[in-house]
């Protein structure tokens, strides 16, 4: 049991995870890959070809999916919320290259070897045996030679976003986090899973903002990017990790 000025840090188990993504997949304009999933692929093209076979492990309701369907990978999804899979399946069941979205639970029939996995903003959200069931999962769903790549905020300081319920007296992270990385830990834990030849980028993937004029808004949204941009600590970290 974890404490945090002297409250009790909520203890996520796999129902209240489910709970807390089935609400969220409502909110579509708080997922990172509906943000910046064309700047993840954009970063990523250099390390796979256009005939590769992708997973999008962690989906959500599937923002990166069709980003990558619209670009004509063959492509399937994995998620833990049940409401999300729903989702996915009924919007995208049109795309001949969609080979399906499945359920955590429903791992085992897939039956694809996948060329590249993406895990996006996933691991930070994992505890041990969850986190350890995923990078298993994915060794076992690649092809020979395959590769996963990882995104996750770099060494986050997960006070910052705690919050305190007053109804259950108890703190959580407001995005479910319950982990923080660096280089450093997350090549270790790739090392652990059998992975090699791992890439650790530190990077930032926020979208240039659109002029729209001179006025407070647009000069404000151009100073925050010009920050992420030149600040020493990037936001965010890549791993780009292979299967051999």
């Amino acid at each position: 049991m974890k404490f945090y000025n002297k409250k009790k840090i909520a203890e996520w188990d796999s129902k209240s995870v489910s709970e807390f993504w089935d609400f969220v997949s409502k909110q579509e304009d708080k997922y990172f890959t509906n943000q910046v999933g064309n700047v993840v692929i954009k970063f990523s093209e250099n390390f796979f070809d256009k005939n590769s076979t992708i997973l999008d492990y962690g989906s959500g309701p599937g923002f990166l999916t069709k980003q990558l369907l619209d670009k004509n990978f063959k492509v399937a999804a994995l998620d833990f919320s049940h409401e999300s899979i729903k989702i996915l399946n009924n919007k995208l069941n049109y795309y001949e290259n969609f080979i399906g979205a499945y359920d955590i639970s429903q791992v085992d029939l897939l039956r694809e070897k996948f060329d590249l996995i993406f895990v996006v903003e996933v691991v930070e959200h994992l505890n041990d045996d969850f986190l350890d069931e995923l990078l298993n999962n994915v060794y076992n769903l690649l092809s020979e030679n395959g590769k996963v790549i990882i995104t996750t905020p770099n060494n986050e300081r997960l006070e910052d976003s705690y919050i305190y319920c007053p109804f259950s007296d108890v703190i959580f992270h407001r995005w479910q986090h319950v982990r923080s990385w660096n280089k450093d830990s997350l090549n270790i834990k790739l090392n652990e899973k059998g992975f090699n030849n791992n890439i650790l980028i530190e990077t930032h993937f926020f979208n240039k903002p659109k002029w729209s004029g001179l006025n407070r808004k647009t000069i404000a949204n151009f100073l925050e990017y010009l920050k992420m941009v030149i600040e020493k600590k990037k936001p965010h970290l890549v791993a780009i990790a292979q299967k051999n």
